[in-house]
């Protein structure tokens, strides 16, 4: 059961009129122009608020030569792992073992290829520890590297949310991998270097160049966020639909009412050549 909207009384089930059998009011019909100003205020505000991030959306991914730039090389970081750091070789009788420092190496690695594990702890502290210790570093450097690569391409696909706060995010992240990716390129080198000094038949490392371009690519992401996050983007609004998304967003956090808001919530020369219109219309029905 419920109540009358205007006098407050209890309505029953043999209450089935549309009429309050108390105060007489209909019940339908009561307060209904305000639900529909209310309704077509907060239809007002909420479209301008989707129209206004959309249009942030697009131009934060796309709105000016830089943001078009950082879109199409956020994914390289990852694509230059698929090029070897490096590698460790154990051509042991029966079981001969290769670990690629590079993204396929690494996901061949943790896929199916786990068990090899112990293998290198153990070998850590053996008679090639000094190839063993150089070569998980670089293979660990990698794993970074892709970690980092993965953050990179993730946060510039967000980068609407709040574009030079991503920005940073992203550049920060880029100078990381090319710490990272010089360090995995000393390391590949030591590993060769250490490999070619003790000229074991069985365990040796190789260098790879791939770090070269991790590096190379890590530099190109922060240099393009930088530049963007300086130079920002270019948005276009229709008129009023920025200031009707601020106003949107104080209603939505308690700061305005509906009930103190005039109907257009912001007037624009749409909505006065809209209103002319109408009272046009009503002008010539009473005529």
């Amino acid at each position: 059961m419920s109540n009358c909207p205007h006098c407050d009384k209890r309505l029953r089930l043999t209450d089935w009129r549309p009429n309050c059998p108390k105060c007489g009011v209909n019940l339908m019909f009561y307060g209904f122009e305000e639900r529909f100003y209310e309704d077509a205020k907060r239809s007002e505000l909420s479209m301008a608020g989707m129209r206004v991030a959309s249009k942030r959306m697009k131009a934060s991914l796309a709105g000016s030569r830089w943001a078009k730039i950082r879109l199409y090389i956020c994914a390289l970081p990852l694509l230059t792992l698929l090029l070897p750091w490096g590698s460790l070789d154990a051509q042991l009788p029966f079981a001969a073992q290769k670990w690629q420092a590079g993204l396929l190496g690494l996901i061949n690695f943790f896929t199916g290829n786990l068990d090899a594990l112990p293998y290198l702890q153990s070998m850590w502290d053996g008679p090639w520890s000094a190839v063993f210790q150089k070569g998980i570093l670089m293979l660990g450097a990698c794993a970074l590297a892709a970690l980092l690569g993965v953050l990179v391409l993730f946060l510039s696909l967000l980068s609407f949310l709040k574009l030079k706060r991503m920005c940073a995010a992203v550049a920060v992240t880029s100078l990381l991998g090319m710490l990272v990716s010089a360090c995995g390129f000393a390391l590949s080198i030591f590993v060769q270097r250490i490999s070619g000094a003790l000229a074991n038949p069985v365990f040796s490392g190789a260098l790879g160049y791939g770090a070269l371009l991790s590096f190379a690519a890590f530099a190109c992401t922060a240099v393009a966020n930088l530049i963007l996050r300086k130079q920002g983007v270019h948005v276009e609004f229709a008129e009023g639909d920025e200031e009707r998304a601020e106003i949107y967003n104080k209603v939505k956090a308690g700061d305005v009412s509906l009930d103190d808001l005039p109907y257009p919530v912001v007037e624009t020369e749409a909505t006065r050549e809209l209103e002319a219109a109408i009272e046009k219309e009503i002008g010539g029905a009473q005529a």
